[in-house]
């Protein structure tokens, strides 16, 4: 698969590369998933419309389960969408607990840590 380019966020500066002006990188970094109870969904939402999801399990009973006030690791989840997706519209993002009976019901931010979104332009190097 030689020649294929790789695309990154970050190169050594000793490598030549182009800025991808087609596609960003949606990042959510920082989230507390020990916040959650079970598994969850976060979804990229442009203008009230979700354009983009990815899924975390997690278990929510017996031996694996987050104990209350247990440490984890802040987890990141990556989007990487065309840029003329994104443009020009209102980013959210929307945190949704698996088999949660009803949509409205979300988990409660504060308690996620401090969670950031981020978007980068990406770099396309050989």
């Amino acid at each position: 698969m030689s020649g294929a380019r790789k695309t990154r966020k970050s190169v050594p500066i000793s490598e030549a590369v182009t800025v991808n002006t087609r596609e960003v990188n949606v990042a959510v970094e920082g989230l507390d998933p020990g916040a959650i109870a079970g598994s969850f969904a976060v979804h990229i939402v442009k203008d009230n419309r979700r354009i983009a999801s990815r899924f975390f399990f997690q278990a929510s009973d017996g031996a694996d389960a987050a104990k209350p006030g247990a440490l984890r690791q802040p987890v990141r989840f990556d989007f990487l969408l065309p840029i003329d997706v994104v443009a020009d519209g209102k980013l959210t993002v929307e945190i949704e607990p698996a088999g949660s009976p009803e949509p409205a019901q979300r988990p409660e931010l504060e308690r996620m840590g401090h969670p950031t979104l981020s978007v980068y332009l990406m770099l396309e190097s050989d």
